[in-house]
């Protein structure tokens, strides 16, 4: 699991014009010597602050450390180094300083532990892609192409990559294409999706557990990491997994290694890992609702999948590929289907793209797609009728509740993911909510 590629994170975002080149923005540092061996913290300019107090934004369990020790900075002519007036004071390949500008590959050492300093690098040229597929992926547009491009560069590494895009754009469908174009091909593919799963399963499902650690456990399971050993595994909905769990998601990730429930060991493991979601991670760790220092972890690459409304372009070929992989090898689509299909919005992206060809294959019976084959409903915000709305105030807030899903389910067909966007809420809770009431389609 080690970034080969780049020891730095990567925010990609393809429809900007500057995302031909790849900025590496953050750098690491590697504790080499001390209580926390072995770990590697990730910063970004314009510096970090490092002591043994929570708030600092590095922190060492090193007793021997002050509370706010050191501070790295960005500056013109480089990153500079300061002492923080410690107990022990600061040393910088074994001199004692107060102030002194960093080189890379740099020791510098605090109490009893010391830190390998590996800076941010540089800008990386990524050229778009002379291609219109990429392992699996189509896409003629200038915004594929770059994405492609980049994945031709980050694919054969090792680099843990972040998948940030709407539900349906093929996060999925990205992070296989990642593997695919690795070392690890030949090795496992895990799926996990925290969205999917109940809230206590997901840490078994993660790392595994013993037979007996806990009430229903009558057998052991290896989870997630060690299923994909030697291969990728793929957290689907990463912004999804509950706050307790993440340090061991953290660990997990730095250390490269589990500690399965009901375990007194942990167990080495050897995974590239691709993380996806539709959240903005970002705001989320500055809100407290997502670890900052696991978001720095997963962003070593962090790319951005366009929506497919912003790529109309790409709609033909897509529809060619779903006609094949739907076995409707050289069906034809009427023109005028096509250029529906272009015009539409697709709120529910590439997955909504494949659900409307499916079905217009069905009503088109033998002969070719037309545009009056085509279902295109956009789903819309759930509402009560007025007289409904007006008897509210009359009815149990659960009974107005099941109302409002039922009718979001029925709108979107059923796809609970695009549902739970629409009702502003998580898919687990959506998940639940159905399980409360029992409903069905």
């Amino acid at each position: 699991m080690p970034d080969n590629h780049a020891q730095a994170t990567a925010r990609v975002a393809p429809s900007q014009a500057e995302s031909r080149s790849l900025r590496i923005k953050t750098g690491h540092l590697v504790v080499v010597e001390g209580p926390d061996r072995g770990r590697r913290f990730a910063f970004r300019p314009p510096g970090a602050r490092i002591g043994k107090s929570k708030d600092n934004d590095i922190v060492l369990s090193d007793d021997t450390v002050s509370k706010y020790h050191l501070a790295i900075e960005e500056t013109s002519e480089g990153f500079l180094l300061r002492d923080l007036k410690s107990t022990n004071g600061t040393f910088l390949d074994q001199n004692r300083i107060r102030e002194a500008y960093l080189s890379p590959g740099a020791t510098i050492r605090l109490g009893a532990t010391s830190l390998r300093f590996e800076p941010p690098g540089d800008r990386v040229q990524i050229l778009p892609s002379e291609h219109d597929s990429f392992e699996g992926l189509t896409g003629q547009s200038l915004k594929m192409r770059q994405i492609f491009g980049i994945l031709g560069r980050v694919g054969p590494t090792d680099a843990t990559v972040l998948l940030v895009g709407e539900t349906g754009t093929g996060k999925e469908v990205v992070a296989r294409a990642i593997h695919r174009s690795s070392p690890r091909s030949s090795k496992p593919f895990s799926v996990l999706d925290c969205a999917a799963m109940a809230r206590d399963l997901i840490e078994s499902a993660l790392f595994g557990h013993r037979e007996g650690a806990f009430t229903g456990a009558v057998a052991s399971r290896r989870g997630a990491f060690v299923s994909a050993e030697g291969g990728t595994l793929f957290i689907d909905e990463i912004g999804e997994l509950p706050l307790d769990l993440q340090p061991k998601l953290l660990r997990a990730l730095e250390m490269r290694e589990v500690v399965p429930l009901g375990a007194d060991q942990p167990q080495k493991v050897n995974v590239r890992v691709v993380a996806a979601t539709h959240r903005d991670l970002k705001t989320m760790a500055r809100e407290g609702t997502f670890r900052q220092d696991l978001y720095y972890r997963l962003s070593v690459i962090e790319l951005q999948l366009p929506p497919l409304r912003e790529r109309a372009e790409d709609v033909p070929a897509l529809v060619e590929r779903f006609v094949d992989q739907l076995g409707h090898p050289g069906r034809q689509v009427a023109e005028e289907a096509l250029q529906a299909l272009m015009s539409h919005r697709w709120e529910g992206n590439v997955r909504e793209l494949r659900n409307v060809i499916e079905r217009a294959l069905l009503f088109a019976g033998d002969g070719p797609v037309e545009a009056c084959h085509l279902t295109l409903c956009a789903p819309e915000e759930p509402t009560l009728p007025a007289q409904e709305a007006m008897l509210a105030g009359d009815k149990r807030l659960e009974d107005v509740e099941v109302q409002v899903l039922l009718a979001t389910l029925k709108k979107t067909g059923w796809n609970k993911s695009q549902a739970a966007r629409v009702l502003g809420i998580s898919r687990r809770a959506l998940l639940d909510k159905i399980a409360r009431h029992n409903l069905e389609p």
